[in-house]
């Protein structure tokens, strides 16, 4: 019935009709974008899957991956008897949930730091649909998410300390002059000459644009 529907409402568009088989993505991605709160990740320790809003339910035992159950599902229906059933589930992977509801999930981030070989901060980011995690942590550029505490950051690890893989002349000018000062209270056995870092962090703060919050940004 829902295939004759659908040809009928393709034909009264005038779409063409797809001459070549769909794969199991392409078809299963396609009922996602409905099911989207009827996804469930398997508990690691037991046969139940945790879905939207914190819910449990388990695989209806008439279901071919009931013996076998997957990592991540979705399920047509949920029914509530003795416990919460999980009707006509397929396989489904956490990835390409994401793609298919920007307007839903939500991005959490944690441990803004500053990583040399990037030349930018960098952060954790956890994705979450329906409070479920579809991106438990992956590495992202943080930039574009708090650019004033990576402009901070950026002076502070990356200039200051020299935590930078650059050629800029002035900067490596500079780690020399820090280097020759040090040199020249170890010998005098003073601790007065070098200016702190805070003092480094103002020359550079108010030198540098609000806009830099990178190397790359510095660079152009």
């Amino acid at each position: 019935d829902i295939h004759r529907q659908l040809s009928q409402t393709v034909k009264l568009l005038r779409l063409p009709v797809n001459t070549v088989t769909a794969d199991h993505r392409t078809v299963h991605s396609a009922l996602l974008t409905g099911l989207l709160s009827h996804i469930g990740q398997k508990d690691s320790e037991k046969t139940e899957f945790t879905g939207a809003h914190s819910a449990r339910f388990a695989i209806f035992p008439a279901s071919q991956l009931f013996k076998k159950p997957p990592k991540w599902i979705m399920v047509a229906q949920l029914l509530e008897t003795s416990r919460l059933w999980g009707r006509i589930a397929a396989r489904i992977e956490p990835e390409w949930i994401e793609p298919l509801a920007p307007h839903l999930v939500k991005y959490h981030y944690s441990d803004p730091h500053w990583e040399k070989s990037q030349g930018a901060v960098m952060a954790n980011e956890k994705v979450t649909l329906f409070g479920l995690p579809i991106v438990a942590s992956r590495k992202i550029n943080y930039g574009a998410i708090d650019p004033p505490l990576c402009r901070e950051l950026f002076i502070r690890h990356g200039l200051v300390e020299g935590q930078w893989q650059t050629r800029h002349v002035f900067f490596h000018a500079n780690l020399q002059l820090l280097a020759e000062v040090e040199a020249m209270e170890h010998k005098s056995r003073r601790r007065d000459i070098l200016v702190d870092d805070e003092t480094l962090f103002t020359f550079y703060e108010q030198r540098i644009g609000a806009d830099v919050v990178s190397a790359r940004h510095f660079d152009s």
